[in-house]
């Protein structure tokens, strides 16, 4: 249709923080008490976070790659050792493995796409030390418990990654605290998205000495300069999404990801989170109010698969699968196209780790549900800052695209037969 209105500026742009004004007067509390590299909620957020969890210790640190490296130093993982992580997830879980030596060995996942018990026990080997296990777009691995249990009778040690779930909980326990040790994260596209910066939650209180890294303290510019790439770039991103690239380059989703750097949480970047903190049950209210509704407005639209939340779900994203009519039919793409064209930024979902170029490091088998899956898919927003008259808008867009290439399919297939 060509009358359809086309947007400068995005109706919901991708990945807004969820932030309010008392986000705003953490911010400026710190600059002008100067109280942006060391200061009181440093301690204060260690204690919050490891309370809501109930472990040991909660070590802050520079980002939520930096957690997982620290994580694995934690369980004792050395060079040569393997460490299974599914192949569909983000990818910035490669360099942290690689960073303490250990060869990446990627397992399928399951129709919710995360880990599967089945899928964990293909990929153990006699050098199997560690397994990460990920809950991604919020939905927390219905599988960690028996992974868990696995992991015992072998010997391996479970890192609970929570990057992606904070606040998702498995029989009343929050994600995170689930294995041997785990991880949070406050970065970009996060459900508590913040200034950046992850945590280690441990389980005993040793977890600095076992790591053997002396994390330095960023410099105030480059904190500053951080401070303004998420206000201009995230916070205010439905005004500076045109100019983006620009201004700067944009990664494209098959590129590895930018190096992480051994630093130290600020003290600027945890009263943001701290903020974050305290909003988080508002927060995931709301996500998991979205999500319901794409329920119902999808659950029976043709073509369309709806990735389903467990109840404990954090809700980060909802992520449907667009059912293409045959392999050369990518019909996702046409639903990113149609939805930005009316003013929604969405985006496919993870290029697996064994298709990327950058990590020739890994090893896999057979990843059949991965392969099947993950070209087809595309997330859509749920976050508190989406209407929910977008939500409807949203929907019916899938629901149009879909079906009108459905409708093309058994059209083609009527006058090609006998």
């Amino acid at each position: 249709m060509n009358d359809r209105p086309r947007y400068f500026f995005p109706i919901v742009p991708l990945g807004v923080p969820f932030w309010n004004r008392a986000t705003f007067r953490s911010i400026v509390r710190c600059l002008l008490l100067l109280r942006v590299r060391n200061g009181p909620d440093l301690a204060l957020l260690a204690t919050r976070i490891g309370e809501f969890f109930s472990v040991g210790r909660a070590l802050l640190c520079g980002s939520g790659s930096l957690a997982l490296e620290l994580a694995l130093r934690q369980c004792d993982i050395h060079a040569g050792d393997e460490v299974v992580i599914p192949s569909f997830c983000c990818s910035a879980v490669v360099p942290p493995i690689l960073a303490v030596g250990a060869v990446p060995v990627l397992a399928d996942v399951g129709n919710e796409l995360n880990l599967t018990a089945h899928a964990v026990n293909a990929a153990l080997t006699g050098k199997t030390r560690a397994i990460v296990v990920p809950h991604l777009f919020g939905n927390p691995a219905a599988a960690i418990g028996a992974i868990v249990e696995l992991a015992r009778a072998k010997g391996v040690r479970v890192v609970d990654d929570a990057a992606q779930a904070l606040g998702a909980v498995v029989d009343g326990k929050p994600v995170g605290s689930l294995g041997d040790c785990g991880i949070v994260s406050f970065g970009p596209e996060k459900v508590c998205a913040g200034l950046g910066g992850g945590v280690l939650l441990a389980r005993d209180t040793s977890s600095r000495e076992k790591s053997g890294i002396d994390l330095a303290t960023p410099r105030w510019s480059a904190i500053v300069s951080q401070l303004a790439q998420v206000l201009v770039w995230r916070r205010w991103r439905r005004w500076t999404l045109r100019a983006e690239p620009h201004l700067r380059r944009v990664a494209n989703p098959d590129e590895a990801p930018a190096p992480y750097r051994q630093e130290k949480f600020t003290n600027l970047n945890a009263a943001v989170a701290l903020s974050l903190l305290r909003t988080l049950e508002e927060n995931i209210a709301a996500r998991r109010e979205r999500v319901e509704l794409y329920r119902l407005l999808l659950s029976k639209a043709n073509s369309i698969e709806l990735i389903p939340h467990a109840a404990g779900s954090a809700c980060l994203t909802q992520v449907v699968r667009i059912v293409p009519a045959h392999f050369k039919d990518d019909a996702a793409a046409r639903v990113i196209a149609e939805l930005k064209a009316a003013g929604y930024e969405v985006q496919g979902s993870f290029v697996p780790i064994h298709l990327l170029e950058a990590f020739p490091q890994c090893v896999w088998d057979w990843l059949p549900n991965t392969e099947r899956l993950w070209s087809d898919l595309v997330e859509l927003p749920c976050g508190p800052e989406v209407d929910l008259v977008d939500i409807e808008r949203i929907a019916e867009i899938c629901r149009r695209v879909a079906a009108t290439r459905s409708d093309q399919s058994r059209v083609k297939v009527a006058t090609t037969g006998p």
